[in-house]
């Protein structure tokens, strides 16, 4: 699978603030004209807390049967230190390799990371969507920024979620 190459990846950590603010400028936040996926790929990545080896893996399903595609894996060491709001710059390495291992290229992308709802607006999903070009929806575990009011107690219940006056996500 082909990969956008945006930057290097041997920066220090303010560069890599500088290019999440200017990748941030090049994000569209609408699907693409007539987008009906066929294909879905779920990511994630994972590492032990005081390892820098990275594991990353990608699944590709066809939404219609929810057959499974694809898969590819990668196993990395990181290249840059753990820093809370630059994780892509440690895994995204990783993931890049899964993603030239893949056979079937999905249409959309979602993926355990978080995307606008980063205190840059640029987090994991958001990097990986332009390096891939592709629709890519992160789907975080925990809240870096914003707000929401209380979920309801059914399944599906959801609620903006809220940062400086914008809705940068969806707590569910």
């Amino acid at each position: 699978m082909d990969v956008i190459p945006l930057h290097d990846w041997d920066v220090s950590p303010d560069e890599a603030v500088r290019l999440q603010r200017a990748l941030r400028e090049r994000l569209v936040l609408a699907p693409p004209p007539d987008f009906a996926p066929r294909l879905a790929a779920g990511a994630d990545l994972s590492s032990t807390r005081g390892s820098d080896t990275v594991y990353a893996g990608f699944v590709v399903l066809d939404l219609a049967t929810c057959a499974r595609v694809d898969a590819a894996f990668a196993v990395t060491e990181a290249p840059f230190p753990y820093v809370p709001g630059l994780l892509s710059f440690r895994e995204m390495p990783a993931l890049v390799e899964a993603w030239q291992r893949l056979h079937v290229r999905p249409d959309v992308l979602v993926m355990d990371g978080h995307g606008t709802a980063h205190p840059r607006g640029m987090g994991l999903a958001c990097h990986a969507g332009l390096l891939f070009n592709l629709p890519t929806v992160g789907c975080a575990k925990s809240i870096l920024v914003g707000r929401h009011a209380p979920l309801g107690e059914e399944r599906g219940a959801m609620e903006p979620l809220r940062y400086r006056d914008a809705t940068i996500g969806v707590a569910l």
